[in-house]
């Protein structure tokens, strides 16, 4: 007899759902008897996943026909929360607090996506391009359908801005000394190949502060003011709305790097009334890696050069002309999206923002930020051993914190988080423009029980 795989539960977990247009898909097995499982399988983990599915019908109707998830109450309370953790493959003795890099995708949309993948392969069905994702997108963040294209990460959506936004020698664009390597590069690359001028600015210790630096920054030369919504380094949240204001008064372009806020904070890009706006769906909305979003507001669109085009951008050419011709572009953002791109994985990003629709941005928003303040406020109680670098103020605070250990060992910050990983605890340094700091980040399936593991381990480690 073949030994039980130690995924064997998850495998069946994943089996007894059934979704949509794979209603045709028949579970494994229907039952299974506890003492059938391995030694080596979380059993309790298993069994209430498992009865989960059995329990109200409420939540999931529309992701998960004839599948059952428990429904929250307007006010959840742990234990409500913790039968959610259960649908996350996550292994139960890890502590992941580095949902800035990457979030861990739930079970049901990764199952969802196994199906997508086999049938794509069993009937031999290229992926064709629909509105479904853009709508769903267009309905969570403000944006109109023919606003929205998609790419498959932010550096894409920075690449088709960058790029796209006519620019001349010399012409002056402000960014911030906390951009991710991927908003950095594409604006430094033409700096360097074409002359334009790239101005930096730190970040404030309040909103009111960072915008006042940003309006320092401004000169007649200034054209873009490309900033993060929220820097990946210690996860303040910018007064966008404020900048994009300032920058429109002056006849200035803005470019909101969106790599964060989507799954985290309720938003809206009318609202903020920037110019460009480009996010993805693999780190706070839980989706899968490989899919991004681009807006382009559609009072700009025409006055964006599309440098990379291909299938689904225009509307024809022909080779047998002399030379060769082309079409007129489609009259919609969706020109940014072309050729070949991976369905399936379009799929599981609908059924991500699906699943975050049901449980609740609100209720999302409120229970990751309340474990993020607790965070911050059991840090400051360490008092001079540790400088705080996220802001305390409450609109400049997310989901995120960035502290440094200050001690005279220069490599405290890397030798904490390296004792952490030792202790299953997942964090992430920030070495980027020498911030050297630990960066913390809390989503809603991470618990104040694990908030109190990372506050003792500090403990443990200051002496």
């Amino acid at each position: 007899m073949r030994p039980i795989p130690e995924d064997f539960g998850q495998i069946l977990l994943c089996n007894c759902v059934s979704f949509g247009k794979y209603k045709k898909s028949k579970p494994l097995i229907t039952f299974v008897l506890p003492t059938l499982l391995p030694p080596q399988l979380e059993r309790r983990k298993f069994l209430s996943a498992a009865a989960l599915l059995a329990i109200s019908p409420s939540l999931g109707a529309e992701i998960f026909p004839k599948t059952t998830m428990p429904s929250l109450p307007s006010m959840p309370n742990e234990e409500d929360w913790n039968t959610i953790r259960n649908l996350f493959p996550l292994k139960s003795d890890k502590i992941f607090l580095n949902n800035g890099t990457m979030g861990i995708t739930p079970l049901p949309v990764l199952h969802y996506m196994q199906h997508a993948f086999l049938e794509t392969a069993e009937n031999g069905s290229y992926p064709s391009h629909n509105d479904d994702l853009q709508k769903l997108l267009g309905g969570l963040i403000g944006a109109e359908l023919d606003e929205l294209t998609i790419t498959k990460n932010v550096s894409e959506g920075t690449n088709h801005v960058c790029w796209g936004i006519p620019l001349k020698k010399k012409d002056e664009v402000i960014l911030t000394t906390h951009e991710h390597v991927g908003g950095a590069l594409p604006w430094i690359n033409r700096a360097r190949l074409e002359g334009i001028v790239i101005k930096t600015i730190n970040p404030g210790k309040t909103a009111a502060e960072t915008l006042k630096n940003i309006e320092a920054a401004i000169t007649k030369k200034t054209r873009v003011i490309a900033v993060p919504h929220i820097p990946c380094t210690i996860g303040q949240i910018f007064p966008v709305k404020e900048i994009c204001a300032l920058a429109r008064s002056k006849n200035i372009i803005s470019a909101i790097d969106g790599a964060h806020p989507l799954g985290m904070l309720s938003f809206n890009v009318k609202e903020i009334g920037c110019d460009y706006y480009y996010g993805c769906l693999h780190k706070w909305a839980l989706g899968p890696l490989g899919v991004g979003f681009l807006y382009i507001n559609k009072t700009i669109l025409d006055q964006t050069r599309c440098t990379h085009i291909a299938a689904y951008s225009n509307t024809d050419f022909n080779m047998n002309a002399t030379p060769p011709t082309m079409g007129g572009l489609v009259n919609t953002a969706h020109r940014f999206t072309y050729g070949t791109y991976c369905g399936p994985l379009w799929s599981g990003a609908v059924k991500a923002l699906e699943f975050y629709k049901h449980i609740g941005p609100e209720r999302i928003e409120k229970r990751s930020r309340g474990l993020t303040t607790t965070l911050q406020n059991k840090l400051l109680e360490f008092g001079n051993k540790i400088e705080m670098l996220t802001p305390t103020e409450e609109i400049s605070r997310g989901c995120q914190i960035g502290f440094r250990i200050k001690n005279n060992n220069p490599k405290a910050n890397q030798e904490f988080i390296s004792e952490c990983n030792k202790k299953r605890i997942i964090l992430r340094y920030v070495g980027e423009s020498g911030i050297d700091c630990v960066r913390v980040s809390t989503h809603y399936y991470n618990n104040e029980t694990e908030v109190e593991r990372l506050i003792e381990e500090l403990k443990t480690f200051l002496g």
